[in-house]
């Protein structure tokens, strides 16, 4: 029997889409680090973009192809990962006044093969990023080397040390550790985006993918739909919603799963009657924070336990109210939710008892998706104003709320932008925008609002989550 649960009055877009649902490395890393005298300012609105050249990989010892294939890999992901990443703009090669492999990696004259500060600062560089690698036994050794040129400083240098199959890790890691060394904060290179992607008719599948778009794995094989991912803390588990068949009911039913990415193996973790949406790991990854029917006829907030599947009520109501789309509090003090429980739905706040429940917005029709900065600072969400959907952000009381979306379709229309979550750095967010015509994923850098589209498919996506850091 197919069941679709009924609302009543509530025909917001958000109770249509979620609601009205038919249920039917090896890599050693051996560092030599040097005090970094330099960094980059990431506290002001807006940043500029440092001024970086990258010199190809010099290699050391014998020359085989899969070894220069490896360095041009290498270089390339490099390239590509920081001229992305909003902080740095590259000088093209042909400006360089020094070939590679013509210098030795340490400046003259502390080295006197060493390259020239003068050639880099007539460039006008700010950084410059020099290496050298071998290749022995299908394993790269790569010493790497930045500099701040106007002050003649090595911010840092290091060693590495990977199998020939884990070059793309490598380099990432590498752009990890340049991000970190500038700016006092991890990169992003080594994380990932899990999203709810459509397949055939109505049918939606888990797919998981680098931070960039690229590597799209599918991880569900239900043939149903899924909904509402979210990571663990630790990175290693994803819950979400699925539609799954239950023979002795002879229906389906909206039961929470939890895939483990290291076994890539799944289970599921709650299959009590009624849907299981919108779950959000509690600090600690002991709890799982969720919304469910409780048997009251309206969807209430409840803690469940991983251990033995307990389930407890944190919000009740009231008047037949909805609470939706947990987020807790990095570090626990307090969860954010949606609730159109004053009419229109909006985003609340509550403490982790669900006591002392308080608006936090009050601004458009329709407010929803929240989600929290890491450090805890910082809220967006989607907002319904002026006849579409976008990105907002705020402080976590409600206030200092700004627009981070706006944008006009070919056809003059406006496009809707939704579900952002932020990423482990607190600099990026990742969100849906139909403004192409489908519904595609963009991540925007917040120091910049550079706004970057990460799939080009002709599938739709919902509820992107980025995860946290990854080792």
């Amino acid at each position: 029997m197919i069941l679709k649960f009924n609302l009543l009055k509530y025909k917001t877009r958000y109770l249509q889409n979620v609601f009205s649902v038919w249920i039917t490395i090896f890599v050693i890393v051996c560092p030599v680090f040097t005090k970094a005298y330099v960094s980059i300012d990431v506290g002001k609105a807006y940043i500029r973009e440092s001024q970086m050249a990258i010199q190809p990989l010099v290699l050391s010892g014998p020359s085989s192809q899969p070894a220069l294939e490896a360095g041009a890999t290498i270089f390339t992901i490099i390239k590509d990962n920081l001229s992305s990443s909003s902080y740095f703009k590259l000088i093209e090669q042909e400006a360089f006044l020094e070939k590679p492999g013509e210098k030795k990696l340490e400046p003259y004259p502390e080295d006197p093969d060493g390259f020239i500060w003068k050639n880099w600062q007539l460039l006008k560089a700010d950084y410059l990023v020099l290496s050298r690698y071998s290749f022995e036994e299908n394993t790269i050794h790569l010493h790497l080397y930045l500099y701040h040129v106007p002050l003649k400083r090595k911010v840092f240098q290091k060693k590495y040390i990977a199998d020939q199959k884990l070059v793309e890790k490598l380099s990432h890691k590498i752009c990890n550790d340049i991000i970190a060394a500038l700016t006092k904060k991890p990169g992003i290179f080594l994380t990932k985006i899990v999203a709810v992607r459509t397949m055939t008719g109505s049918k939606k599948e888990l797919f998981i993918m680098n931070w960039n778009g690229k590597n799209k794995k599918q991880i569900s094989y239900h043939n149903s739909t899924v909904l509402s991912p979210s990571w663990s803390n630790d990175g290693r588990y994803i819950a979400y919603t699925s539609f799954l068949y239950r023979k002795s009911k002879k229906r389906r039913n909206a039961s929470l799963l939890l895939y483990d990415r290291s076994t890539k193996t799944r289970q599921i973790i709650s299959k009590k009657e009624g849907a299981h949406l919108g779950s959000d790991f509690l600090p600690g990854g002991k709890h799982i924070l969720l919304s469910l029917f409780l048997g009251r006829g309206y969807m209430d907030i409840a803690k469940m336990s991983l251990k033995d599947g307990s389930i407890k009520a944190i919000t009740f109501g009231p008047n037949r109210s909805i609470n939706v789309e947990p987020v807790a509090h990095p570090k626990g003090k307090n969860i954010l939710f949606s609730s159109d429980r004053g009419g229109k739905i909006m985003i609340y706040s509550m403490d982790m008892n669900g006591k002392n429940i308080r608006p936090v917005t009050w601004h458009g029709s329709y407010n929803s998706t929240p989600d929290y900065s890491p450090d805890g600072k910082e809220v967006v969400f989607s907002g319904f104003s002026n006849g579409r959907f976008d990105i907002f952000i705020m402080s976590p009381d409600g206030s200092n709320l700004r627009r981070l979306t706006s944008f006009q379709k070919p056809n003059g229309k406006w496009a809707n932008n939704e579900s952002p979550s932020f990423a482990p750095d607190g600099r990026h967010i990742v969100f849906t925008s139909n403004r192409t015509g489908q519904n595609q994923l963009y991540i925007m850098n917040l120091l910049n609002f550079r706004t970057t589209r990460i799939t080009t498919d002709i599938h739709n996506y919902k509820s992107p989550k980025w995860s946290p850091l990854l080792k």
